[in-house]
């Protein structure tokens, strides 16, 4: 990921500082356990007493090392197991005092296996460009809190196919969309009038994917095309221009908000077409919301832009009235 070297090296400073916090609160943590269950210290001194003692033996007598080695194993284990008994009469496992860490799977270093983790990627992400690529996602928006009752159930479409039964099954595409994230590639054009539900179920999306540890950059379309265009008329450094669109194409998760609200250009569509292409190629994910219609977006952007959509996106298509309207007078 292509971020600034300043940026790179204060977030480092930040997740030192972090792993700091979360290591004083893990020390915190086993202490009071460990002053209220004696033993468990005890036999961490034992288990780390044994390992000294069995290296100078190796040291000593190297002939008898495999011996020496399966010696070894078996104090482990017996000191191991009467750990995990005292533990599981205190109701926690060991693991219990790894939940100090805010990302269990780096316990806050950043990284995993020599590369770098998601929750760093992602720190990144927010550290160099701000919350609102983010959209500022609303805690009270996400698949747990959307609500279906909004949709009318009596209107029908020239298919005979209700708002709300339309909703339930663009409900159920999203939610798929957002678990089997990393194991499926898949791309969502979310379509509909204002006040539908778009961004809502692009923020549900978008939430429940950093929930799971995968990056996630949300954006709207006209501050997208905004900094791109800034850069082609200089009003851009190179290397923060590089940064932010080599982001743009790596990111696990890219959302493009109001697809059609930006200032439309030959170069607009030119660039749409090269990171919706771009990340094809790289089987990045991608999902975009907008107000216009296939042949709207063929009119403002181009044939070739509608095609590409057309054969690499899953069309969803919202209907009914504004539900913000109904919001008001059923909460």
């Amino acid at each position: 990921m292509g971020i600034k070297s300043d940026i790179y090296r204060s977030a480092l400073r930040d997740y030192d500082a972090i792993k700091s916090a979360s290591e004083a609160v893990r020390r915190e943590m086993k202490n009071k356990v460990y002053s209220a269950n004696p033993r468990l210290e005890e036999i961490d001194r034992e288990m780390n007493g044994a390992g000294v003692a069995a290296a100078k033996k190796i040291i000593k007598n190297p002939k008898d090392k495999d011996k020496i080695k399966f010696e070894l194993n078996e104090k482990l284990y017996e000191l191991q197991t009467e750990k995990d008994m005292i533990y599981s009469e205190l109701g926690i496992t060991e693991e219990y005092f790894d939940s100090a860490y805010k990302c269990p799977k780096c316990k806050d270093t950043g990284m995993v296996d020599g590369e770098e983790c998601q929750c760093f990627r992602q720190y990144l992400i927010q550290k160099a460009y701000g919350r609102s690529l983010l959209n500022e996602l609303s805690a009270d928006e996400s698949f747990d809190t959307f609500n279906l009752d909004y949709y009318s159930k009596t209107e029908k479409d020239r298919h005979g196919i209700s708002p709300y039964e339309n909703m339930r099954l663009i409900y159920s595409i999203c939610f798929r969309f957002a678990e089997k994230f990393g194991n499926e590639y898949k791309n969502l054009l979310i379509m509909g009038k204002t006040g539908l539900g778009k961004t809502f179920l692009c923020n549900s999306i978008s939430r429940r994917v950093l929930d799971r540890g995968y990056t996630v950059i949300y954006i709207s379309s006209g501050r997208l095309f905004k900094t791109l265009q800034d850069e082609q008329f200089n009003r851009m450094e190179e290397e923060e221009y590089s940064s932010f669109y080599d982001d743009i194409l790596n990111v696990d998760l890219l959302v493009i908000d109001d697809l059609g609200t930006e200032f439309a250009t030959s170069l607009v569509s030119s660039q749409i077409f090269n990171i919706i292409n771009e990340r094809m190629v790289n089987s990045r994910s991608t999902i975009i919301s907008t107000n216009l219609t296939p042949d709207r977006i063929k009119e403002q952007y181009s044939d070739r832009v509608l095609s590409r959509l057309t054969d690499e996106f899953e069309f969803l298509t919202l209907t009914g009235d504004d539900i913000r309207i109904k919001k008001r007078f059923m909460s």
